[in-house]
């Protein structure tokens, strides 16, 4: 057969998958079906396309984001563009007879233009929320990891609904809410106490009985209104069981609402009862002086209450300060009783100073008291 060049061979009228064509590479020529040919060049989904929506970062200035956004649209409308000639996604044709094959059609073009707007709306909608949505919840998060960090420096917190805050403790959500964070109490007396998140899951596994529910450990803002001495007289024997003070703190709790009852919860915890310690079951109970101040101050190895310092006391006093009654009303400093005898003598039980330290005073004196509750 005598050779024929390229030029005067015949147009294919159609291609079938196994017909040979001639392809030039840089090293030779080959030979390919045009079914592998189709298969290398062909273009993918759009989805594979589109380049991911630009990352809008927490520092980018107004014109940087618009900007991006720009940037990836000029990219998106390309490839939309291509997408609509290779797929019908038209869903409603207008009326009138118009040629959807034909790129100069003006209706053709006016629909393209809609497509294009609505998808493009559409996409950069949901990318945007998403980027709204992801900020919106850094934002929350910092501001409650911000309530945290800054309630050693006098900061405290923000209001809750007890039911809310126990919703969160319940489901073990510690990052949604922060230490200093509280609730208002009013009790059967219509005295309002303001209760601080002072630890989280701060006894979790502690105890002869183990402590193994989610809970918050809540101390008063400032004292209650009432003044409770440990005994008649100076004496100190017995430490913290053998004293008039778990009663008169069960005296307080029962004037609780029924709703902060229903949480409160029993924990088993170490007491110092001068020269031993033993476990005891309390619901409500004075802190002792580790929990308090992270050392022992007046008191001596036997305090065993205090499992750790409690995060709400750490690294300042501004919570440790007290005045007495609600916002103070009844003083603006008050002392307060913590739950150790003092180890160097025979007559006194710990407290916290409202000059600031730790101190101790005979057993007798009617003195502020600022309790800790466990809530699961």
């Amino acid at each position: 057969m005598a050779q024929r060049t390229f030029g005067s061979l015949p147009e294919a009228a159609s291609l079938n998958g196994s017909d040979i064509l001639a392809v030039e590479q840089s090293d030779a020529t080959r030979k390919v079906t045009f079914e592998n040919l189709s298969k290398q060049i062909y273009t993918p989904e759009v989805t594979e396309q589109t380049g991911e929506f630009p990352e809008i970062k927490p520092d980018d200035t107004l014109p940087v984001i618009a900007g991006k956004i720009a940037k990836w649209q000029q990219d998106a409308i390309k490839k939309i563009e291509t997408y609509i000639l290779q797929k019908n996604i038209i869903q409603k044709f207008p009326e009138g007879d118009f040629d959807p094959e034909n790129p100069d059609d003006p209706v053709r073009k006016e629909l393209t233009g809609e497509v294009i707007s609505a998808l493009l709306a559409f996409t950069m909608n949901e990318k945007i929320l998403k980027v709204v949505s992801d900020h919106g919840t850094l934002q929350a998060d910092f501001e409650i990891q911000k309530r945290e960090q800054m309630a050693s420096y006098g900061y405290f917190g923000v209001e809750w609904n007890i039911d809310e805050l126990m919703t969160l403790v319940k489901a073990q959500k510690w990052d949604k809410f922060a230490i200093g964070d509280y609730w208002i109490e009013t009790n059967s007396a219509g005295e309002k106490i303001q209760f601080e998140v002072t630890g989280k899951n701060s006894y979790l596994h502690c105890g002869d009985t183990e402590l193994n529910k989610p809970h918050i450990v809540a101390s008063t803002r400032d004292c209650l209104e009432t003044y409770y001495k440990y005994n008649a007289t100076n004496v100190n024997a017995g430490g913290y069981a053998g004293s008039l003070m778990p009663a008169n703190l069960e005296t307080e709790a029962n004037k609780f609402s029924s709703k902060l009852q229903g949480y409160m919860t029993t924990i088993r915890r170490l007491e110092n009862n001068k020269t031993t310690w033993a476990w005891a079951s309390r619901r409500i109970f004075l802190m002792g002086v580790v929990e308090a101040l992270g050392q022992l101050g007046w008191a001596d190895y036997w305090s065993g209450g205090g499992f750790n310092q409690l995060p709400l006391f750490v690294g300042g006093n501004a919570h440790l300060l007290k005045g007495a009654g609600f916002n103070k009303k009844k003083g603006a400093r008050m002392w307060w009783w913590l739950a150790d005898p003092s180890a160097a003598n025979t007559t006194d039980f710990c407290t916290f100073y409202h000059h600031g330290h730790s101190n101790s005073i005979g057993a007798s004196n009617g003195g502020g008291i600022a309790p800790l509750i466990v809530l699961s």
